[in-house]
C-alpha cells in the first residue's frame, strides 16, 4: 500500500492561517532590512575573524557563502531575514538565480565599503530599491499585515 504525499504548507502559509490579521508580502522597511543584517554579522564576524588569521580571503569567501547560500535556500534569505519575515526574491517574481545572488552580494560589499551609499535610497522620504537590489534585479519582501479589508 503506498502511502500518498501530501505537501505540508509552509510556515509562512502557516502563520498566514493562523493570525487573525490578514498578511501580505510587501517591499521590506528599511528597519527590518538593518536588524537583520546586525543579527547575521553577529553571527558571522567571531567566525571570519578567526580565518582572518588563517588566511585573509578566507572571511570574504565564507561571507559570500553564507549569504549567498541562504539566500538560494528554500528559506529565501539568511537567518536574520528569517527572523524578520524576509525574503530576497527575482524583481519579476521569480526565483533568483546564482548569478544574481553572486551580483547582489558584490554590489552589498562596494556599497557598504562606501559609507552604505547604495543603500540611502532605503532611507529616503518615498523609500526605493538599495542599489545592489537594483543592479542584481531581485527584491527585498517583508510578511507584513494587510492594510485592504
Amino acid at each position: 500500500m503506498a502511502k500518498s504525499k501530501v505537501k505540508k504548507p509552509s510556515i509562512e502559509q502557516r502563520l498566514m492561517d493562523t493570525v487573525k490579521v490578514p498578511l501580505e508580502w510587501v517591499e521590506a522597511p528599511a528597519w527590518k532590512r538593518i536588524f537583520a543584517f546586525i543579527f547575521d554579522m553577529t553571527l558571522i564576524l567571531p567566525f571570519t575573524n578567526y580565518l582572518m588569521k588563517v588566511n585573509t580571503t578566507l572571511p570574504a569567501i565564507v561571507t559570500l557563502v553564507y549569504f549567498v547560500g541562504f539566500e538560494m535556500s528554500p528559506w529565501k534569505g539568511t537567518i536574520g531575514k528569517r527572523m524578520m519575515s524576509l525574503k530576497v526574491i527575482d524583481e519579476n517574481k521569480g526565483k533568483v538565480r546564482l548569478s544574481q545572488l553572486v551580483i547582489r552580494y558584490l554590489s552589498k560589499i562596494i556599497s557598504l565599503a562606501m559609507i552604505g551609499v547604495g543603500y540611502w535610497p532605503l532611507l529616503a522620504k518615498e523609500p526605493q530599491r538599495a542599489y545592489p537590489d537594483r543592479i542584481s534585479h531581485t527584491m527585498v519582501i517583508a510578511l507584513t499585515p494587510s492594510k485592504t479589508k
